[in-house]
């Protein structure tokens, strides 16, 4: 029997790229309501370009790990993410992280994209709609870290 394929978002579902960004710097406000999306992105842009290295060093969302291994025994996982352009270093350390965090779970299993509608698969778990997420054909589930956290998405899904 086939799995079905699960992808699944690193920053802000696995990876705590905005605690690392509100480390640096607690002004910006890294929540996806923000009023002024371009002045935030330009801020963390900087950010970034000085901290070249920082999506190696991101935390771990609470519950991810366990998370991902009960979800690997049902579907074919694989984490679709979106490095930043202007941050080359961000295709790296992003799979440098993924290893370190999720060891043999993640091998051979990251997608980088700036298109996320282009991937194939039955279910995408993301923090945000962009670049494509919101129009993924399979089912959309948006992760919040609060209100559908990964028990609530355990729950859903197993």
């Amino acid at each position: 029997m086939n799995k079905k394929i699960l992808y699944v978002d690193m920053d802000g579902v696995i990876a705590d790229f905005a605690g690392a960004i509100n480390k640096i710097d607690p002004s910006i406000d890294m929540s996806n309501n923000t009023e002024n999306w371009q002045e935030r992105s330009d801020k963390v842009d900087d950010i970034c370009q000085i901290y070249p290295t920082i999506f190696e060093y991101l935390d771990v969302i609470d519950g991810a790990k366990e998370a991902i291994t009960k979800l690997s025994e049902k579907y074919d996982i694989y984490f679709l993410s979106t490095p930043m352009w202007s941050l080359p270093m961000s295709f790296m350390g992003k799979r440098i992280w993924l290893e370190k965090n999720f060891g043999e779970l993640s091998n051979k299993k990251l997608i980088l994209t700036h298109r996320k509608d282009l991937a194939i698969g039955d279910i995408l778990i993301d923090d945000t709609k962009r670049n494509g997420a919101d129009k993924f054909r399979g089912e959309f589930i948006m992760f919040d870290k609060i209100s559908y956290n990964w028990d609530r998405i355990l729950e859903h899904l197993l």
